[in-house]
């Protein structure tokens, strides 16, 4: 009876001291490994999160965390390393290690949504240690949404870089900039939408600010000079010969005879080979060095060809690779470049020569060659004229010009409104005796805006849409509209920045194939029109203490010609045919192309 008297009142004062005992410290990558689930529904390997499987992946985590005295974190990556998870791995462990406000930020909202849907919520009812924390979804709770989770001690909110209003007000303690090569230069004229978000953490002396993104242009880049600010690691990796540590490049993978099979490591030290059976080994043994060890900022940079085995392998590599060789595939390179090495890509845009092209003009059989299977046209309105130009597309964008014309005449008034009317109801003979008209046409609407909505309105079925010009990268080459506007128009954004870049790339090409542009023998086609289409150039300005890479047209020169290709192509875009579809069916079925709409916004599909 002692006894148990005495363990009665022995037991609640044991309890109490536990209580008083302080928390376990654990950094990120052992909390990780003791608690995080990978999900089936957006993870190849689901189960129990290893760091081992991603080693490069620990001593990131290990800045991230609290004991680190590093407030930035950047790297610049290639794909399929597991740094998506990595930042879920900063979430979770934030809600219950070290509970803060955090603000995650993606792309643009709708994006951020995804994330939330598929990847955070997912792996958050996976983790009984983090779903205690944070209550279900309810659409009635305002505490817990899509983009808005709190938790005891702190918030997590979720915003895109396309919405200044997700990116301001209450401060911010851990901030993760995922994607960030991606985001505008300036949303709704606040500024950076990385700079906004920065702003929320500088009340919090011990922030960590995680800035992760593949790179892009050079010119423009916002990852490479961030990286370039830090201490620059790289993951050394031993040779599994000879011990030599070195970084994995690109000219350290070898192939025999264009076979991606044959895919193997050499030494940069001994020159002996090895295949991707010994990469596991080789990436457990590795190391991060700095280069500029001791700056503020922590910085890394990693392939993938650092993907562990089962993931991106060295033979998608060389595979990639060896179809960026084959002509045309200048875009297919800059993927390559980008997401496959980590490195930023550069374009040489030398000035195109209008001789060169003008040499170039070809005799077509009729309006058109056999091979154009959609018509399209693109409409340029200046204040005393419209210039429009008609243009056959083949399969993969290999484009013939049909014609081109100059309509003089104000364009306030009906009279030059009602030639173009007349122009673009024209039917084009195409040499299987099809009568074609014209798919899509993409007018200008810069210059009177609101004659040119009137034009466009009435004539939607016809799909003869409004398009305006808006710069930027990273964008695309058409941004749908989701509503009409408040004239009653869906109007088409186009990013001439990326537009021009392609139609640049096109005329650079050589020989007919994809991309590449025929041009008829008609005198219209003379060397003042060649001189308007390659008018524009490639230059990099600094404007407010930021580098921009921008199309510029010198003084004295016109540019109408290039323009009217912009809105072609954009059509294109807008229309999105199926051209392996109508390759097989034929022309006659370009004029079939249907509008439909989709919910308010309008979709316009191929056949």
């Amino acid at each position: 009876m002692i006894d148990t008297i005495s363990t009665e009142l022995i037991l609640p004062h044991i309890s109490f001291a536990k209580g008083l005992q302080p928390r376990e410290d654990i950094t990120m990558d052992i909390w990780a490994d003791r608690y995080r689930k990978l999900p089936q529904v957006s993870s190849s390997e689901s189960g129990q999160w290893r760091t081992d499987r991603f080693p490069f992946l620990r001593e990131i985590m290990l800045v991230l965390s609290p004991e680190s005295s590093y407030r930035t974190v950047v790297v610049m990556k290639g794909s399929q390393l597991g740094f998506t998870e990595c930042a879920l791995n900063m979430i979770m462990y934030d809600i219950q290690e070290k509970p803060c406000p955090i603000l995650y930020v993606q792309k643009t909202i709708d994006a951020v949504k995804r994330f939330s849907k598929q990847r955070l919520q997912p792996s958050i009812d996976l983790c009984p240690e983090i779903s205690k924390l944070v209550s279900p979804v309810i659409s009635r709770d305002s505490s817990n949404t899509i983009q808005l989770k709190s938790f005891p001690g702190g918030i997590l909110i979720l915003g895109g870089a396309n919405s200044a209003a997700s990116l301001r007000s209450m401060p911010i303690q851990d901030l993760i900039l995922d994607e960030e090569e991606s985001y505008e230069d300036d949303i709704d004229e606040e500024g950076s939408p990385s700079d906004l978000a920065i702003k929320r953490t500088t009340n919090f002396p011990r922030r960590k600010i995680f800035r992760l993104s593949t790179p892009g242009m050079k010119e423009t880049s916002k990852i490479e000079p961030l990286y370039l600010l830090g201490d620059q690691r790289q993951y050394k990796i031993p040779c599994p010969g000879c011990g030599f540590y070195q970084v994995i490049y690109w000219r350290h993978i070898k192939y025999d005879n264009d076979d991606p099979t044959s895919a193997r490591f050499k030494c940069e030290e001994c020159g002996g080979e090895f295949d991707e059976n010994f990469k596991t080994v080789m990436l457990e043994n590795g190391y991060w060095e700095a280069k500029f060890p001791g700056r503020r900022i922590a910085s890394f940079h990693i392939s993938a060809l650092y993907s562990p085995v089962g993931f991106y392998s060295w033979e998608d590599a060389v595979d990639d690779w060896l179809m960026c060789q084959e002509p045309h595939q200048i875009n297919k390179l800059q993927v390559f470049i980008n997401t496959t090495l980590a490195e930023t890509f550069t374009q040489n845009y030398k000035q195109l020569s209008a001789t060169g092209l003008l040499k170039r003009k070809e005799v077509y059989d009729g309006d058109m060659p056999e091979t154009v299977l959609v018509l399209t046209a693109g409409c340029d309105v200046q204040e005393d004229r419209i210039e429009c130009e008609i243009i056959g597309w083949g399969a993969k964008q290999e484009s013939w010009s049909i014609d081109y014309v100059v309509l003089m005449g104000d364009t306030e008034s009906t009279f030059v409104w009602e030639q173009l009317d007349q122009y673009l109801l024209r039917t084009w003979k195409h040499p299987k005796g099809i009568e074609m008209n014209l798919a899509c046409v993409g007018v200008d609407s810069g210059h009177r805006a609101k004659v040119v909505y009137n034009f466009c309105k009435s004539r939607f079925h016809r799909r003869i849409f409004p398009v305006k010009g808006k710069s930027g990268w990273g964008q695309g080459y058409i941004r749908r509209p989701k509503k009409p506007n408040e004239h009653g128009v869906m109007l088409f954004l186009i990013f001439v920045d990326e537009i021009k870049s392609k139609i640049y790339s096109y005329l650079k090409l050589k020989a007919p194939g994809p991309g590449y542009c025929h041009f008829p023998v008609k005198d219209v086609y003379d060397k003042n029109y060649f001189k308007s289409l390659t008018s524009e150039k490639l230059v990099t300005k600094h404007e407010r203490g930021k580098k921009r890479l921008l199309w510029e047209l010198p003084a004295g020169h016109r540019n109408e010609a290039l323009d009217c290709r912009c809105y072609g192509l954009a059509a294109l875009n807008i229309l999105n045919p199926n051209f392996e579809l109508l390759d097989k069916l034929g022309p006659m079925h370009a004029t079939n192309v249907k509008v439909r709409r989709k919910g308010r916004g309008v979709v316009s599909r191929g056949v």
